[in-house]
């Protein structure tokens, strides 16, 4: 690493301090639309829903003040694209997406309200992924603005589907040739060059027994989300004794005439990472199956649901394994509900790189089709992996450590990006830092309550892009030019 790496480093921090009221203005404009992406609707004007259609209008907007060419490609996303000193070369790519998962519970901030706390923005989408996307695209300007010019052009993909199923850019890639390599800034530095597959199973089971008890259950927010509660409303029988069951240690019970609305509370996550979590499904499903509340019927059922899907690691279903690369699979029961029809539920898994997925889905398909459920849908999102040895992950990993003065080694990762989706060499690259939650376990991270973003930390994730997209361009020209 030269010296002339860390001086493009410290102008741009110092570029983004004297524009900061501007581009915090822009973010907090960015995070106070709720923009939590819908199933997709093909014949609809707002494929994703009308709010990500408006986050996707303003990000539009910044990068077209910015002097970006802007296009919105049918809602579906949006690019902004900046040319190169050399239109022969294909251009750099940097994916980002504007759509959040579901506040949840357990805030003490306004989910969308883009409140400041000391150097911290707070707010869903403020992490992951709204700071990345502002922070990238003032790197590029501050590039512009100091008369460093690429010879590769850079686009930025704006998406608005990533944490529900990333149609966005698969239909970009239909008719849009990809780049010659990408960046993702949607994860920690220093740089991920592999993620785990992705599985999602949508289970029914229909109820046919009018002994329920049970008239309602409802539990999880998102499909990538371990949810921290769960509620339930039971039917109370004549002689129960509902004394019996004390409310406490993350249960709460409220007694409605002949109704009990029993609540749990357990400790969110993100699905890949589900160590120190509670899921709050299984907490209130455990706690019922203690309790003589229940229906014979509903009492195969809900032991059946915990027994398959109590764990986190796939071990109950038989389909546990691991690799050097990519590490341990998990699976998670992320969302369930229940009323006097039907019982549905949502199971996220993360397999390793080398694991067959279609071969793990014939196996949860057989699995659950016999203990009686009905697999309402199933998708496989194959992960990926570079190759280690690509200079360029060798190159952006200095860059990182030299910004963040520390020493840390690129990686493979459990969350799914754009990176899976983008059909050449891509990376993940911040701008998140390693170190404590903000406001302590459990919260100020991406997908929980209070998700926060420092702003001195975006400065500085703006500088390591600005030095990472310059060396990047000149090692990618030079292979060109060799070839």
């Amino acid at each position: 690493m030269n010296s002339c790496s860390k001086e493009i480093i410290e102008q741009a921090e110092g570029w983004l301090s004297s524009c900061q009221n501007q581009w915090v203005q822009d973010l907090e404009s960015l995070i106070r639309i709720p923009s939590i992406s819908q199933p997709v609707n093909r014949g609809s004007k707002y494929p994703f829903g009308r709010e990500c259609a408006r986050v996707l209008e303003e990000a539009l907007a910044i990068a077209g003040r910015m002097g970006f060419q802007t296009q919105c490609h049918e809602y579906y996303c949006g690019t902004a694209f900046l040319p190169g000193k050399d239109p022969a070369c294909k251009y750099l790519g940097i994916f980002v997406h504007l759509d959040v998962v579901p506040p949840g519970e357990g805030w003490t901030y306004p989910p969308f309200g883009a409140e400041r706390e000391g150097d911290l923005i707070v707010g869903r989408g403020s992490r992951d992924n709204k700071g990345a996307a502002v922070a990238a695209l003032y790197a590029v300007k501050f590039l512009v603005e100091s008369q460093i010019f690429l010879n590769h052009g850079v686009r930025f993909f704006f998406g608005c589907n990533e944490e529900l199923g990333m149609a966005d850019v698969e239909y970009y890639f239909k008719s849009h040739e990809p780049p010659l390599f990408s960046l993702v800034p949607d994860c920690p530095f220093p740089v991920c060059y592999g993620e785990m597959g992705v599985i999602e199973l949508e289970l029914r089971k229909y109820r046919a027994s009018k002994e329920q008890r049970i008239l309602e259950f409802n539990g999880g927010v998102a499909c990538n989300l371990i949810p921290e509660s769960a509620k339930a409303g039971i039917k109370v029988g004549q002689g129960q004794q509902i004394q019996e069951y004390p409310a406490g240690n993350g249960i709460e019970i409220c007694h409605e005439e002949e109704r009990l609305w029993i609540t749990s509370h357990g400790r969110a996550a993100h699905s890949a990472y589900p160590e120190g979590s509670e899921n709050g499904i299984i907490k209130l499903i455990r706690y019922l199956l203690e309790t003589d509340f229940l229906s014979d019927e509903e009492k195969e059922l809900l032991f059946r649901i915990e027994a398959l899907l109590g764990g986190c690691y796939g071990e109950e279903l038989g389909i546990a394994c691991e690799d050097p690369a990519t590490g341990r699979l998990t699976c998670v029961l992320t969302r369930m509900f229940m009323d006097q029809t039907e019982w549905k539920g949502t199971v996220n898994i993360r397999y390793p790189v080398t694991a067959d997925g279609k071969e793990i889905c014939r196996n949860l398909e057989k699995i659950f089709t016999d203990h009686g459920f009905e697999i309402a849908a199933i998708g496989d999102n194959p992960g990926y992996i570079l190759d280690p040895f690509h200079p360029a992950i060798d190159l952006l990993t200095r860059i990182a450590c030299e910004g963040l003065g520390l020493t840390l080694e690129a990686y493979t990762a459990k969350g799914g990006t754009y990176g899976r989706k983008i059909p050449a060499p891509a990376v993940g690259y911040g701008p998140n830092c390693p170190g404590p939650h903000p406001f302590g376990p459990g919260k100020g991270t991406g997908h929980l309550p209070d998700e926060a973003v420092s702003i001195s930390g975006l400065k500085q994730a703006a500088g390591i892009f600005a030095e990472a997209l310059v060396a990047l361009d000149t090692l990618l020209y030079k292979k060109e030019e060799e070839r």
